[in-house]
């Protein structure tokens, strides 16, 4: 049986609207692909909540028992939030490590960007994917 944002999971009741309305869509989709009810629910909370962690957004409605406040981590390991990409520049002949459209690494050695990519998106708990020279993802990793 499908969700509706007013028809849902007792489960994701404590939830933000925002966070639940994406819980909601994930754990649709999973029913859409065959998977349980139950299973659909579990797997779409702990993505809805990694999805609100990464963009820094409040994850329970206040004063329920749950996690509240902004999942925030220290300065030195904050980032925007967006997944980090290893992408071959032609023009260079070389490599980038971009996120948000902002290089964050670059070289000749792919395993060397890759390497000061890895270490970046571990330190900001975020998604890395690496990409061959015609830009298809051939790995990816989630640090979350």
């Amino acid at each position: 049986m499908p969700w509706t944002y007013d028809d849902y999971p007792n489960s994701l009741k404590n939830l933000t609207a925002e966070v639940r309305r994406k819980a909601i869509d994930i754990a649709n989709a999973l029913l859409d692909d065959g998977y349980e009810e139950g299973r659909s629910i579990a797997i779409a909370t702990a993505q809805a909540e990694k999805w609100a962690k990464r963009r820094n957004k409040q994850i329970a409605k206040k004063n329920t028992g749950g996690s509240t406040g902004q999942a925030v981590a220290p300065k030195s390991e904050k980032g925007d939030g967006e997944p980090i990409h290893v992408v071959y520049d032609a023009k260079r002949e070389g490599w980038n490590a971009t996120q948000n459209q902002k290089r964050i690494a670059q070289g000749t050695s792919k395993e060397d960007v890759i390497n000061k990519a890895q270490e970046k998106a571990k330190a900001q708990k975020t998604e890395l994917y690496i990409h061959d020279e015609q830009d298809q993802v051939v790995e990816s990793a989630d640090y979350a």
